[in-house]
C-alpha cells in the first residue's frame, strides 16, 4: 500500500491496513510520543488529563489509531489512542 492515504475517502478495512503498515514502518513506535505502540504512551502524555466527553463513543476501545490531518484527510501515522486524544484536545490536530 502506498502511504499516505485519504482517511475520509477509504473504507475502514483499508484504514486498518494503512494503520498496520504505519506500525511496521514506524518500527512499532508512536508517531507522536515515540514510545512503543505495544506499551503505554510516554510519561509526558500519560500525565495529561483527557476529557473523554469530547470524543466519539468507543474511541478508546482501540489502543492504536491512524492519525490524520482533519483539513486534508491525509494520514500521518500510527499513534496511541491517548496520543490521538492529546493531539485533538490540546493541539487541535
Amino acid at each position: 500500500m502506498r502511504l499516505p492515504i485519504n482517511y475520509n475517502d477509504t473504507h475502514w478495512s483499508i484504514r486498518k491496513e494503512a494503520r498496520l503498515q504505519y506500525v511496521k514502518e514506524q518500527n512499532n513506535l508512536c508517531w507522536h510520543c515515540g514510545a512503543k505502540l505495544s506499551d503505554n504512551p510516554s510519561k509526558d502524555i500519560m500525565k495529561l488529563s483527557i476529557n473523554k466527553k469530547l470524543f466519539p463513543e468507543g474511541m478508546f476501545d482501540y489502543p492504536i489509531h491512524l492519525h490524520h490531518d482533519h483539513d486534508t484527510g491525509m494520514t500521518i501515522g500510527a499513534v496511541h489512542a491517548k496520543c490521538n486524544a492529546v493531539l485533538w484536545q490540546y493541539l487541535n490536530k
